[in-house]
């Protein structure tokens, strides 16, 4: 008889856990990343602290959700999607010279169709001056951000990197080695 309960019990703890609602991306950092902030669905509005010392906050307006950063009395604002279930926001040195860009991994869950998905968006920013120069849609693939490129893994395996080369990002596509073969 305690066995029966206990594999009953074993058996929904495990059920539960497989059938919970749980969103998260399958983003990792090779190198030293910052977590910056972390909002989610029940705490949207949420601010933090750039390692240069500028106040960044994060909330949702009129179905827009956004990032702001405050600097010298100005507000500079960048939209990340209609819907955040968590989101985090890193620095991240790419290219490894010092200065530090701002990672932004937004998880979304569709409350109508259920879907969960991801975007990854990077940004260079410097005193006020912000230019975005990357944006993904990753679903829940997994994603490796190193110092100087991004591996972007389908189920089959790597599909896609992206090489950080002299302040912008650069897609980086198999050459056939058939084309240069000497006969």
């Amino acid at each position: 008889m305690c066995m029966k309960k206990f594999t009953f019990l074993l058996l929904l703890l495990l059920s539960t856990r497989l059938f919970s609602q749980t969103v998260s991306s399958n983003v990792e950092f090779v190198g030293r990343k910052i977590l910056v902030l972390q909002a989610k669905s029940d705490a949207i509005q949420v601010t933090g602290k750039l390692s240069t010392g500028e106040i960044i906050k994060t909330g949702c307006d009129h179905g827009a959700c956004y990032f702001r950063i405050e600097y010298k009395g100005r507000i500079i604002e960048k939209i990340i999607g209609g819907d955040i279930t968590k989101m985090s926001i890193y620095e991240f040195d790419f290219g490894g010279d010092g200065d530090n860009e701002i990672v932004v991994v937004n998880d979304s869950q569709s409350v109508d169709d259920n879907r969960q998905t991801s975007f990854i968006y990077i940004y260079s920013y410097s005193r006020g001056i912000i230019e975005k120069l990357f944006e993904k849609e990753i679903l829940y693939y997994k994603t490796i951000i190193k110092k100087d490129n991004i591996e972007y893994y389908m189920p089959s395996g790597l599909d896609s990197v992206w090489t950080y080369y002299q302040g912008q990002f650069w897609e980086m596509t198999q050459v056939d080695r058939n084309k240069f073969k000497v006969k």
